[in-house]
């Protein structure tokens, strides 16, 4: 039973506008017109209008957070498990559950489609990111089994097959920062470039960009870059190259760079000497990602940088760094704009 103000429907208008007023509807029932009278349900008693007990339908409100999909379904133990934060792409939904909620998955994934109608596909986090193509295994446990998704950003769609390539979402704001930067006229090369989000959105941000070299190793995330860039009406910016970057560089565009993109934190450091290649005989602009402990993120990168730029004639200025993401317990994943200027002679 809910408690409710009885009146006449000629005078429901009135009283709805008045409830309303001092928010004393009680939303998570619904309005009842039964006779001659219509039934609102409330949170309190109101003087001037008759209060009454009655049986209303409750009003299927869609979940707000997963955690209220579940609260009614998990126990307090079991909630503090979950893990509530989790990725979509496009109509995938990729998350994380726990050992002791494996058993749950099923219950847990449909809740999510509850909270985001646009979900259509649940898949869970089968292993860490591995491989040469640097890709996170997954699995799905509800919905379709489509991991086919066409994912928005910054006035860009890409088309991504969650479970095939690397992609994250994370770095949305990384890729609006650095297309930001870019100016008329530049060549960019985006080394590891997987289905072409970071050149897509420079592209699209700088229509007046000259150039820009995507290239990429895995197949399957080649094959979508080259879809994406058509899908946008792109090609006559972005080339999209399948390959080695050791073996692209040379053969495509030694020293044509203003600006490279190494968005690989595992490994970058091992393709330094091959950005250096990349940019102009004048130097240019390195975007550089890695992984650095917490307590000093910085410094190691730095080293390195400073190391393979003098090898190749260069001074570094770093003209910022900043923590992306936390990557594992007391590790970040950062980013250095590192500014290379060919060595002054004094």
């Amino acid at each position: 039973m809910v408690l409710a103000v009885k009146v006449p429907k000629k005078e429901a208008e009135r009283a709805k506008k008045e409830l309303e007023k001092k928010s004393l509807l009680n939303t998570e029932y619904k309005v009842v017109k039964r006779g001659n009278f219509v039934f609102f349900p409330v949170k309190e008693a109101i003087e001037g209008y008759e209060v009454v007990d009655v049986d209303l339908p409750p009003t299927r409100r869609k979940p707000r957070s997963l955690e209220e999909a579940l609260k009614r379904v998990l126990s307090e133990e079991e909630l503090r498990s979950l893990v509530k934060s989790f990725d979509i792409i496009g109509h995938v939904a990729v998350i994380e559950i726990p050992e002791e909620l494996r058993e749950k998955e099923r219950i847990i994934a449909e809740a999510i489609m509850k909270v985001h109608p646009n979900v259509r596909t649940v898949a869970v986090e089968e292993g860490p990111t591995s491989g040469p193509y640097r890709v996170q295994p997954v699995r799905v446990i509800a919905g379709e089994k489509n991991l086919l998704t066409l994912y928005k950003e910054h006035s860009v769609e890409m088309w991504v097959e969650v479970g095939s390539v690397y992609f994250s979402v994370r770095h949305s704001f990384e890729r609006k920062r650095i297309a930001e930067q870019v100016k008329p006229g530049e060549v960019v090369a985006a080394l590891f470039a997987g289905v072409g989000p970071y050149p897509l959105v420079i592209a699209k941000k700088q229509p007046l960009v000259k150039k820009i070299y995507a290239v990429e190793l895995n197949p399957k995330a080649y094959e979508l870059m080259v879809k994406n860039v058509e899908h946008n009406r792109l090609e006559r910016k972005i080339i999209p190259v399948w390959g080695d970057v050791r073996d692209v560089v040379p053969r495509m565009f030694s020293r044509m760079a203003d600006r490279v993109i190494m968005p690989l934190p595992k490994s970058a450091e091992d393709f330094l000497d091959v950005a250096m290649e990349a940019l102009k005989p004048e130097g240019g602009i390195i975007h550089f990602y890695t992984f650095g402990p917490a307590e000093d993120p910085y410094s190691r990168a730095e080293k390195k940088i400073k190391e393979i730029a003098g090898k190749w004639g260069y001074d570094v200025e770093f003209l910022l760094e900043r923590k992306v993401a936390d990557y594992a317990p007391r590790v970040w994943k950062v980013v250095i704009d590192a500014k290379v200027l060919p060595r002054s002679r004094e």
